[in-house]
């Protein structure tokens, strides 16, 4: 917590960044559960319904920037209702497309620009400006809204797709977003200073020394630095990898003769076995460091994506347990660990600027990740090749972490 900030203050901030995370995310995730009824409702491949979804990934990618700004600029009071607000408003309107072309502009558009006001990016940088003597541990616990959003959202979902449709799904996400989030994101704050401390981190771990960064990073200054670009390949590479399993999953599973609902409920235990691995993520970045902590957690995640091979090549469902335990506690890790590093290299005034340029990346990659999956599966009717692809970009991002540094400073 800030010196001289009131504690109260700062874990409000840290509960409402969670509950909102949990939301936001559950309704990107439950999109899993939605993609083969509307591959039947509409007559589309999967490649071409991974789009919608591509398109809601590329234009939250893009907008970072302002989010970064926008934050910075207006503030969280108001920058997160306008978001929930507008993410609502998409929603609704998704649920009366009647064309694939008018899903992916109100679902992927309008829907896909509130929804990324409401992600990662932004709720991450309130907690790693509220602690910046623990960043590993309060992003870390923001982040467990991701899986519980997505445990409690993918299985609801699943119900309500069968019990009625997916265009009924889509209104109650827009009302969740308008009678709960709104409203509760109207108290959520930023702590008043944000300079950066003494003894930021200087290479994996937080150092105890002095550090050797006076004055404030700008948005210029950042962009100059090689760590600044690595930082951005680890997050681009991240982002292609874990949107490529988590919605061809579902499909995945079931197309080995799993069951849909036990197929929608192990990726719902996905999020569940996230919870523990996003704590020992924040845990180990802030003990080992945060390169070690990457490496550890993706090392578990391509463990994890030989196990859904091995369901595929004996059809033997044990091997599912397998896939939710080890790919489970690596997922949300790479969001942790990057927006800890990135803190602890750029931290001051113009974080959430220099954070939401970076964040460019992450649409780009997501949706190259979401669109991949389906389209390796068209050209070769299977998904071992996309899979394989995810465990190569992990390891590339583990690599592009190990590789950033310390600049030496501004002044």
């Amino acid at each position: 917590m800030r010196d001289g900030e009131s504690p109260g203050r700062a874990r409000r901030a840290l509960l409402i960044a969670a509950l909102t995370l949990a939301v936001q995310n559950g309704i990107v995730m439950a999109f899993a559960v939605l993609y083969l009824p509307l591959v039947t409702e509409f007559a589309a491949s999967r490649a071409e319904v991974a789009g919608v979804q591509s398109v809601a990934l590329l234009v939250g990618g893009f907008t970072g920037p302002f989010i970064g700004w926008g934050l910075d600029r207006f503030g969280a009071q108001r920058f997160f209702p306008v978001s929930a607000a507008l993410a609502a408003g998409g929603l609704v309107l998704a649920s009366q497309a009647q064309s694939l072309g008018l899903l992916a502009l109100t679902y992927g558009v309008i829907a896909g620009l509130g929804l990324s006001g409401l992600g990662s990016q932004a709720n991450m940088t309130v907690a790693a400006l509220w602690y910046p003597k623990a960043r590993g541990r309060a992003i870390a616990l923001v982040d467990l809204g991701t899986g519980l959003g997505a445990f409690a959202f993918i299985p609801i979902a699943q119900a309500l797709v069968s019990w009625f449709d997916w265009r009924l799904a889509l209104l109650i996400w827009a009302a969740v977003l308008l009678l709960v989030i709104g409203p509760l994101t109207f108290f959520q704050a930023l702590p008043e200073a944000r300079e950066p401390l003494r003894g930021e981190e200087r290479g994996g771990a937080p150092s105890q020394g002095s550090s050797n960064r006076p004055g404030h990073w700008t948005l210029a200054a950042a962009v100059r630095t090689s760590a600044f670009w690595h930082l951005i390949v680890a997050r681009g590479l991240s982002a292609i990898g874990f949107p490529l399993m988590n919605l061809h999953m579902v499909a995945f599973a079931i197309g080995t003769g799993i069951p849909s609902v036990q197929a929608a409920a192990a990726l719902g235990s996905v999020s569940m076995v996230s919870l523990g691995g996003r704590l020992a993520t924040g845990w180990l970045a802030d003990r080992l460091g945060r390169a070690p902590a990457l490496g550890i957690t993706y090392s578990s995640a391509i463990l994890g994506i030989a196990c859904l091979l091995m369901l595929g090549w004996t059809g033997t469902p044990g091997w599912l347990l397998g896939y939710v335990l080890l790919y489970g506690f690596a997922q949300g890790s790479g969001g942790i660990v990057t927006a800890a590093r990135t803190a602890d290299v750029f931290a001051g005034p113009s974080f959430g600027t220099i954070y939401g340029w970076m964040s460019l990346a992450v649409g780009p990659g997501e949706a190259i990740g979401a669109w991949a999956g389906g389209a390796i599966y068209d050209a070769t009717g299977s998904y071992v090749g996309g899979f394989v692809f995810v465990a190569l970009v992990l390891a590339g991002a583990v690599l592009a972490m190990w590789r950033v540094r310390q600049p030496a400073g501004v002044t």
